[in-house]
């Protein structure tokens, strides 16, 4: 398999911004998806295409960023979900979808926003980046 490689990363703004996070929401982000924002902050995979459950050939266009001020930033974000704590959006694709990890089970699902309907991806964060192509 191909070495994913990250581009456009917009590094941290502040050491804890991520953990400062993880305690207004009262939350725990896994640890293998939280060094991943950690070290590509709002960067791009060149490996970015993967398939859900029910469809294929689904694009991973960026992962959110930490930093308040980026456009597409986890703060703008995280609302629209609501009371759903249990999703937490960490990337978006090209049509305003949100890649989400399952904070109960650490699955990795493709939230839909015209349906509220969810795709399972993958059953972790580590599966859902080897599941990732191009």
């Amino acid at each position: 398999m191909a070495k994913l490689k990250w581009s456009y990363v917009k590094p941290l703004k502040e050491q804890d911004l991520i953990s400062n996070f993880e305690k207004a929401h009262n939350l725990k982000i896994p640890k293998d998806l939280k060094q991943c924002i950690f070290i590509n902050n709002g960067g791009r995979p060149n490996l970015n295409v993967f398939d859900t459950a029910k469809t294929g050939e689904r694009v991973f266009k960026t992962l959110l960023s930490f930093n308040e001020d980026d456009t597409e930033n986890i703060y703008k974000i995280f609302p629209i979900f609501g009371n759903n704590t249990q999703l937490l959006p960490f990337a978006s694709d090209p049509s305003g979808n949100f890649i989400c990890v399952n904070l109960q089970t650490n699955n990795i699902v493709l939230w839909l926003h015209e349906t509220n309907e969810k795709e399972l991806i993958a059953s972790s964060f580590e599966e859902f980046l080897d599941k990732l192509y191009d």
